[in-house]
């Protein structure tokens, strides 16, 4: 949940007014948001100044690590100590967990015609679609 990098990139966030508060990392712990799951929270400490990391995309290959504030252009190099919210990363896995265990059950019990149609995971539920030809019965 821990890890040590350098900063190798400063992107304005366009969003925001062009405003310096996105950084891509040569390392991290981070996940971004992906496959329904939302992306891991924590923080950053840039030169010995901690900023919270609030969301986490990926792009291509790189992951953007979207601060609470802006930085500016010199944090290109330095060093950088991450932390991810261990506590909501756990829950976010259980509930990854939780979406193949309830799709298998889908497909032993329905048969191997299902499959997933869409899913989200955020910090108080998970969400599964799945494909069927029928709506399900209650002994289903």
């Amino acid at each position: 949940m821990t890890f040590e990098g350098k900063v190798v990139g400063v992107i304005p966030n366009k969003q925001k007014g062009n405003e310096l508060n996105i950084v891509l990392l040569d390392r991290s712990s981070f996940y971004p948001l992906s496959g329904g799951q939302q992306n891991d929270i924590g923080t950053l400490n840039i030169g010995g100044e901690a900023f919270n990391v609030v969301d986490c995309q990926k792009i291509g290959k790189c992951v953007l690590h979207y601060l609470d504030r802006p930085v500016t252009n010199d944090v290109v190099g330095k060093a950088v100590e991450g932390k991810v919210d261990a506590e909501r990363r756990q829950t976010l896995r259980s509930f990854h967990t939780g979406t193949h265990v309830v799709f298998a059950a889908c497909r032993r019990v329905l048969g191997p015609h299902i499959w997933q149609n869409g899913a989200k995971k955020t910090e108080t539920n998970a969400h599964l679609d799945v494909t069927h030809f029928n709506s399900l019965t209650k002994d289903e």
